[in-house]
């Protein structure tokens, strides 16, 4: 189950469990108040029969004059107690009472059963709640499912044609040497692959086979590979200190790739990029447009331009946090944005 799936899967049970669970509580406040109503009942029928024998070990007697005292209605005052006639008595009273002690001994193991009975009526709704939520989601995870198909089966079918045309344009190349609509054509399949890559991580798990990797090595590597697809942008790269981790280079790779064509893509014209390596840091910086909405930048499919489909920070987000990589974002409104990866937590060796 990916991710996505988990987060829909527990924000659906939360709220279905959590509907069903406050009707619980209502359902078992009223038998609660049934259970003591009927329990005062009891002990008050229990009286009467007492006041004819006299002789029930459980009560209190005591005599009382007639004067404001009703008959067989039942007190509650430290404890409970009831007033009955005494034959050829004009003036007494007889006052049955059940003592305070014995009333809240009572009492408590009336609501020690209840709350046996509510915490397992509680781990009975809980799985309801999740089988319901499992049921309701089938059709959801079916229809991702379907669709995560559809595009692995275009991601599948777009390597013959792109494969085709960088044959045909080395062969060109060999042919005709440098041409500009050549070298146009082929930065444009380098964008067409880092977009099929995207979409490769955001389908798949990558590979986990991780590696001694210098990158601020990889940094530039993968700074000169932008700056092919995008001549108009200055690209500055300075390295204060070397970076050398163990970690997996295809995944950072699709990370320097993705925030560097996007400081590029989003930047102004004629503007410029600049990636600084420095202590455990990796910095980029750019004096694009900047981002009005920085909290929900990493969010899936969430764009503030026309172009790209709002995947390239949410899949920046997925890997680093794979990588155990510390992601921050500052931007401001046409002054440009700021991305800071920290990899203090990565290790230099093997571990």
């Amino acid at each position: 189950m990916k991710s996505y799936e988990k987060e829909s899967l527990l924000k659906n049970f939360l709220v279905f469990f959590s509907l069903l669970e406050v009707l619980l509580v209502l359902l078992f406040g009223e038998l609660n108040h049934t259970e003591i109503k009927e329990y005062k009942q009891n002990i008050h029928k229990t009286m009467q029969l007492c006041s004819y024998t006299m002789k029930c070990d459980q009560f209190q007697f005591n005599f009382a004059p007639k004067d404001n005292h009703k008959l067989n209605r039942l007190y509650e005052n430290s404890g409970l107690y009831s007033f009955f006639t005494i034959p050829k008595s004009q003036k007494y009273l007889i006052r049955i009472s059940y003592p305070k002690k014995a009333l809240h001994k009572d009492m408590t193991h009336i609501r020690n059963i209840l709350w046996i009975k509510f915490i397992v009526a509680t781990f009975l709704l809980m799985g309801i709640a999740f089988f319901f939520t499992l049921y309701s989601l089938k059709p959801i995870r079916k229809a991702l499912r379907i669709n995560d198909e559809f595009i692995k089966d275009i991601l599948h079918d777009f390597n013959t044609p792109i494969t085709a045309m960088l044959l045909n344009i080395n062969m060109f190349k060999k042919e005709k040497g440098e041409d500009p609509f050549i070298n146009k054509v082929s930065k444009s399949i380098n964008t067409i692959l880092l977009l099929q890559n995207n979409l490769k991580s955001f389908l798949h798990h990558s590979p986990s086979q991780n590696s001694h990797i210098d990158i601020a090595l990889l940094a530039k590597k993968r700074l000169e590979f932008i700056q092919n697809i995008y001549p108009k942008i200055s690209f500055v790269y300075y390295k204060k200190h070397d970076l050398l981790k163990w970690s997996n280079e295809e995944l950072l790779t699709r990370i320097l790739d993705n925030l560097l064509s996007n400081a590029a893509k989003y930047n102004k014209p004629n503007g410029e990029v600049k990636l600084t390596i420095a202590q455990n840091r990796l910095v980029i910086q750019d004096t694009g447009k900047g981002i009005k909405e920085i909290q929900k930048v990493l969010d899936r499919y969430y764009k503030e331009q026309d172009r790209g489909i709002g995947l390239g920070l949410h899949i920046v987000q997925k890997l680093t946090n794979e990588l155990n990589i510390i992601l921050h974002i500052k931007s401001k409104l046409n002054q440009g944005t700021e991305v800071i990866l920290d990899f203090k937590n990565l290790p230099e060796e093997n571990r």
